[in-house]
């Protein structure tokens, strides 16, 4: 019968906090706007960082609009849009939405299966909002999600 033999072993790491590093993203340069659409890259990460995965969208929503003021990005939160035709308001739509320096609009959610149907309902507001450039800003995994949405 063999021995169970166990060793210790230092905890150097308990007292160590981990820092957040920016780095560019690659390919994110030929973006419209890639200054400000880095900057709200750099933000989100920031709140994916500092939270992780394992929150409700709205918590990932309201930290996004949080680091984005530290940012100094001017930015409008579109709850609601109204829906039209020929130009009468028939109703209105819930978005929830961040629209940043009126060109770039951020959409932030955590969903597990998110698939391209988000991508053409950013679209379609984004034309509402005569923006050219969106952010699907998905942060359920452990690695943040970001995809580019362009019109025009």
């Amino acid at each position: 019968m063999a021995a169970l033999q166990d060793k210790r072993l230092p905890n150097f790491l308990r007292d160590k906090q981990a820092e957040f590093v920016w780095q560019t993203r690659p390919g994110s340069k030929e973006w419209l706007y890639p200054e400000l659409a880095q900057a709200v890259l750099r933000a989100c990460h920031q709140v994916h960082f500092a939270l992780g995965p394992g929150f409700l969208h709205q918590v990932y929503r309201r930290a996004a609009m949080i680091e984005l003021r530290r940012s100094g990005l001017n930015f409008e939160y579109k709850k609601r849009l109204p829906v039209e035709f020929d130009q009468v308001v028939l109703g209105y739509q819930d978005t929830r939405l961040i629209l940043i320096e009126d060109k770039v609009v951020l959409a932030v959610f955590a969903l597990k299966d998110a698939d391209e149907s988000l991508a053409e309902q950013l679209k379609a507001r984004m034309r509402r909002l005569d923006v050219k450039l969106g952010l699907l800003a998905n942060f359920h995994d452990t690695r943040l999600g970001v995809t580019p949405v362009r019109i025009g």
